[in-house]
């Protein structure tokens, strides 16, 4: 983080000044180095800024449960927690260490373009609750684009067009304008660990409006394709905006003009800002600029239309972003019944063979299996109270870089076509651990765990252990069976390089419950296969889980597995389908790098470089 120390001199240009060629070469000079700047005089008062940064921390001071009453909605407007956002996955092992609100251009129902992508309805917090809270927003975003405008006069002037150029009914005559609250709750960010307050990225619009803290964080990478990477800091100007160019810009300017990679990095203090993006309406034609392509410098990007743009962007960079809708159909009966008793061999392998579980859907329950019914109902007591802790509590204990520890409600994307957030779920990861002076305690799933407090959570850490170890003995009894209905010896899957030396990983998890809504992409889990050997999942008394036999189907059919008490719902891998099934779908390859590559398909937030 050496780097970080630099700091970025960037030009100032004053909207009231009567110099206007002065203004305009300084702001050219600006777009052409870095894309960034400052401007001051722009006609807001340091008193109503003031006013719209006290009233944005009301709404992040909330409690979480009030916040999450606003979640982001499919049209892009509301709130997105902590780690929701990830701008730079293949160097973030989190999303971006930052909480959100977005507020947009807000259009009467019976508008024709209200229905559009990024238009309303917005989301407003309780006026009991934060009175006064709504018009102070409203008023910020319209005297916000004001400002916008004036400096997209000089823009237009920058590059020998006509002043109101970009006032056209199509540009920002009708304009998508979106204001972003943030708020930075102090985590330090450590690049080498890949931990940011926003990852880099560049914005993907027309201009951005920065209002910030007198807290520094923002830093900007005038050359992305050097090796190492400088950055440099952009450090608050008090009663000035930061103005920085989005990719829409430079691609309409034919590239004279520059959107620069920027990121946030987190000192330990709480940092504050508002972005405003701003673009042109839906059906705009981003195409070259007339002044800026020549018969020497011929258009490098097509035409387009801005809707079909950022849709594309969004999906770029927003995982999350729901592009399709699967049609479904869900059984709400039970239909599927397979009851497998490990103290009777032959009828388990008989359920094993190619007519029964394994081959109709690889899913089965498992009874008598060795755990008591006592020390399971201890299990879920434990694991209720890890998840009761303050939110602050179990962060201490975020997902480190061996995949171990807490994992916040949607950090996680299973079916990112389909979703709209993560899924609504928590969950906190405990693998093998081994001494550290044993050289395997280095492999990438191998320990060592984080813990809760044993002050805060006497004898936790020794009921999970031990679970871990009964549930470890529970899966190689199956895998002999399953060994046997695939004509193998009993003991074919205990050798040191297979369960002898397991890769195992319990997880807790726990649904706060948020009701799913297929349509709409909201999920508690989205579907998914897994990627192991087996799976032993152990569930309380309450419905869920769903399962689809064919996933080629049109419609999909879900078939509902109820909870049975006292049993093991046992559902097989992706990695034993592809060892017994498809030997020649798939080539030879090593466990690890089998698990890496389905992690990084899978979990996106993840680190490897």
């Amino acid at each position: 983080m050496a780097d970080s120390k630099k700091v970025s001199k960037l030009n100032s240009i004053d909207l009231s000044s009567p110099h206007i060629p002065t203004s305009v070469s300084l702001l050219k000079q600006a777009c052409v180095d870095s894309g960034f700047f400052y401007v001051t005089n722009h006609g807001i008062s340091e008193e109503f800024m003031d006013e719209v940064f006290a009233e944005s921390k009301k709404l992040f001071d909330l409690p979480l449960e009030e916040k999450m009453k606003l979640l982001r909605n499919e049209k892009h407007r509301g709130y997105t927690p902590v780690l929701d956002e990830l701008l730079d996955p293949a160097n973030q092992r989190h999303g971006d260490h930052k909480e959100g609100f977005y507020i947009g251009i807000e259009l009467p129902k019976d508008n024709p373009e209200a229905q559009r992508t990024f238009y309303g309805p917005n989301l407003w917090p309780d006026s009991d609750i934060l009175l006064g809270w709504r018009q102070t927003m409203e008023k910020y975003h319209q005297q916000a684009l004001k400002v916008v405008r004036k400096i997209a006069r000089f823009i237009a002037l920058s590059l020998d067009l006509d002043a109101n150029f970009f006032e056209r009914p199509e540009m920002l005559g009708n304009p998508i304008a979106i204001l972003r609250l943030l708020h930075y709750e102090g985590q330090v960010s450590d690049p080498l660990k890949g931990i940011y307050g926003a990852g880099a990225h560049s914005d993907y619009g027309f201009i951005t409006l920065l209002a910030t803290d007198n807290v520094s964080g923002l830093q900007i990478c005038k050359d992305k394709d050097a090796k190492p990477q400088v950055w440099e800091s952009v450090e608050p100007l008090k009663g000035a905006f930061v103005v920085n160019l989005g990719d829409m810009l430079e691609r309409w300017s034919n590239c004279i003009f520059r959107s620069t990679l920027h990121r946030v990095l987190g000192s330990g203090q709480e940092r504050y800002s508002i972005p405003y993006f701003v673009l042109p309406s839906h059906d705009c034609m981003v195409e070259c600029l007339p002044t800026c392509h020549s018969k020497k410098n011929p258009p490098k990007f097509p035409p387009i239309k801005c809707e079909t743009y950022l849709l594309q962007r969004y999906q770029d960079t927003h995982a999350q972003l729901i592009t399709k809708i699967i049609n479904f159909h869900i059984v709400k009966l039970v239909s599927y019944k397979r009851l497998l008793c490990v103290a009777y061999y032959i009828e388990l392998i008989r359920c094993l063979t190619k007519e029964e579980a394994c081959i109709d859907s690889g899913f089965f329950y498992v009874t008598n299996h060795g755990i008591s019914e006592e020390f399971m109902d201890e299990v879920f007591a434990e694991s209720k109270k890890f998840f009761e802790l303050p939110l602050e509590e179990k962060m201490k204990l975020l997902r480190n870089e061996k995949h171990r520890g807490y994992t916040p409600v949607l950090d996680e994307l299973l079916d990112p076509a389909n979703q709209l957030h993560g899924d609504h779920k928590e969950g906190f990861y405990i693998g093998i651990e081994l001494p550290e002076d044993d050289p395997e305690a280095q492999r990438t799933f191998y320990g060592p765990n984080l813990w809760p407090d044993s002050d805060i959570l006497p004898g936790w850490r020794q009921t999970m252990e031990k679970y871990h170890q009964k549930a470890l003995e529970v899966v190689k009894k199956i895998a002999r069976l399953i060994a046997l209905s695939l004509d193998l010896d009993a003991n074919f899957f205990e050798k040191p390089e297979m369960l002898g030396k397991p890769i195992a990983v319990l997880r807790l998890l726990h649904y706060g419950g948020q009701v799913s809504d297929p349509l709409k992409g909201i999920y508690g889990a989205g579907a998914h296969s897994d990627y192991g050997l087996i799976t032993l999942l152990a569930t309380d008394s309450v419905s869920g889980l769903q399962i689809c036999k064919d996933k080629d189907a049109e419609p999909r059919v879900w078939e509902s597995v109820e909870p049975l008490k006292g049993a093991f719902v046992v559902n097989l891998g992706d990695m034993l389908e592809r060892w017994s099934n498809c030997l020649f779908r798939f080539p030879p390859i090593k466990c690890e790098t089998y698990l890496l590559q389905r992690y990084q398909e899978t979990h996106a937030d993840l680190i490897y470089t």
